[in-house]
């Protein structure tokens, strides 16, 4: 049965990213290895078909069609990816200690409330860059309950 959606996020980086159906629940894990079109396409906001498979570690979509472009951005253009731009060449995982003196001493960036699928996207970047280990389905849960927690405490935009 095909499910129409959202991409949510991907990271063409590491090929994999998620999707959400239209007809709400969890977001759906889509893999490289699954989709046989042009993963530039894969931009948060595009409207996407597919359908869902289930396997011994969670959902994941296939045959992935995108019905409609993401919305044109207002974002300076050529962001680069959280990835690109914050590794500093060092492998994954290096010194979390200094990372995270150097996240702390950072001044927020902005002073606006983002909305929950803003939100959603920079905790999902957050995760992915915080561990190689964590599973599809981790990073769903977690990121399912900060937005919660977030939304119920006004931080975020409903």
């Amino acid at each position: 049965m095909t499910v129409n959606g959202k991409v949510v996020h991907y990271d063409a980086n590491r090929g994999f990213g998620f999707l959400a159906p239209d007809a709400g629940g969890a977001d759906v894990f889509l893999h490289i290895n699954d989709i046989d079109i042009d993963e530039n396409a894969l931009k948060p906001g595009a409207k996407v078909a597919f359908d869902i498979e289930e396997t011994d570690r969670g959902t994941k979509a296939v045959n992935v069609a995108v019905t409609e472009s993401a919305p044109v951005d207002d974002a300076p253009a050529g962001r680069p990816h959280r990835r690109d731009s914050h590794d500093h060449g060092r492998p994954h995982g290096g010194d979390r200690d200094r990372d995270r003196d150097r996240d702390r001493s950072r001044k927020p960036r902005g002073g606006g409330t983002l909305d929950a699928a803003s939100f959603t996207e920079e905790v999902t970047e957050l995760l992915l860059d915080s561990s190689d280990d964590l599973t599809a389905a981790q990073i769903v849960a977690i990121r399912q309950r900060i937005t919660d927690f977030a939304v119920a405490r006004g931080w975020v935009l409903d």
